[in-house]
């Protein structure tokens, strides 16, 4: 098959859709099939490059003021320039990763060329809406989201998404199928297993417990909530908190360690390069996360593969990976006292600790990304078989 992925958002701008497509891709690649990707350029010009061994055809974007990493797509010979990529390329299925300009050009172009879409949802609302003030607001500006959302996801074959969290919250808004497949993650990559001195050396990590967060460092993910938890905590016991990360509350956080009291109790590592990220988990006691609108939450099973138990905010895909008293706790939004006590007992407690790791380990084999790989090769087939019959 030849296979053309779409994102709005892709290297060097690092999220979910990013990581779907640099590890699922060279996976197809490596079982015969010929991957393209479209995404924005990291500058003002067009380009193509092989990225994480994939044909990437940058397309010339602009950065966003408050996001600098995330680029705009310029309008200017959009379309005619997807055009030409399609027709170069000749894909016998196109995979989109959301509903933005791009995306909505593939769609356009490819009214007149027929080829089977098949979309994946990274995307929740929350995710833009918490940079606006005011409830009325908010709830207009999501309304907006979902109906733009709608519409475009409403004109391919078929819409998948990692979870049936996921699956359940856009089946209402869409006519087509909707099928739950989850992004998966590597185990050779991610499992509790490694020597982890030098990255304690690197990255200056004490031999103390490690309570752990990755993850972008803006207003969604709500890490002001943990640091408020971990001010408490470290009175009662001693551990460092590590946030592995960057974002655009990165300095406003730090100011608040210090607030808190707590600067020598955090450690900020900033942008870790991926062949350091796994030695994160794998030196880590326990793995935190506060956001509320996560679809999967890549990095919550990034801990569950290296054995980690997890303390999560009780919302959207979280409560699928987290089992409550199995491979950690799940907290109400806003609730530091339950999180203080979870951070507390886990880090104290060494029979809880080996009981959650092991079932984090046992309860993450469902995401395995050659699963998630074999099933997206039956999902293009099935779709281009549909689209033959036609």
């Amino acid at each position: 098959m030849k296979i053309l992925f779409v994102s709005d958002t892709y290297y060097p701008h690092i999220n979910g859709v990013y990581y779907f497509v640099c590890r699922i891709g060279p996976i197809l690649q490596e079982r015969g099939h010929q991957i393209a990707v479209i995404a924005p350029s990291g500058t003002n010009y067009d380009y193509q490059k092989k990225i994480d061994d994939l044909d990437v055809y940058g397309l010339a974007s602009f950065s966003v003021l408050l996001y600098p990493t995330i680029r705009i797509p310029i309008p200017l010979l959009l379309k005619s320039k997807i055009k030409t990529i399609i027709k170069n390329f000749n894909p016998d299925i196109i995979h989109i990763q959301d509903h933005f300009l791009i995306s909505k050009a593939v769609i356009e172009v490819n009214k007149k060329l027929h080829i089977p879409i098949v979309a994946t949802n990274h995307f929740m609302p929350e995710n833009i809406s918490v940079l606006v003030h005011g409830k009325k607001l908010k709830e207009r500006v999501e309304n907006f989201l979902w109906k733009d959302f709608s519409k475009i996801y409403n004109q391919v074959q078929i819409v998948t998404t990692p979870t049936e969290t996921g699956a359940n919250l856009i089946r209402p808004r869409l006519k087509v199928e909707v099928k739950a497949i989850s992004s998966g993650i590597s185990f050779e990559r991610f499992n509790p297993f490694g020597n982890t001195d030098s990255i304690k050396e690197k990255y200056h990590i004490p031999d103390k417990p490690i309570l752990l967060y990755v993850g972008r460092l803006d207003p969604e993910k709500r890490v002001e909530e943990i640091l408020q938890a971990v001010a408490i905590a470290v009175k009662q016991i001693d551990f460092r908190f590590v946030i592995v990360g960057k974002g655009t509350k990165k300095e406003s956080l730090e100011q608040l360690t210090n607030e808190l009291g707590i600067a020598d109790k955090v450690i900020f590592t900033g942008f870790v390069p991926d062949e350091d990220l796994p030695f994160f988990y794998k030196l880590s006691r326990c793995f935190i996360i506060a956001s509320i609108a996560e679809l999967l939450s890549l990095v919550t099973i990034q801990a569950m593969a290296s054995g980690l138990p997890l303390i999560a905010v009780k919302a959207a895909a979280l409560i699928e990976l987290v089992k409550e008293n199995a491979n950690g706790y799940l907290y109400e939004e806003g609730d530091i006292s339950s999180m203080v006590k979870h951070i507390v007992e886990i880090i104290s407690n060494d029979e809880l600790y080996y009981k959650m790791r092991e079932k984090s380990i046992e309860f993450v084999q469902l995401h395995n990304i050659n699963t998630t790989t074999t099933a997206f090769e039956k999902l293009y087939q099935e779709q281009i078989d549909k689209a033959t019959l036609k």
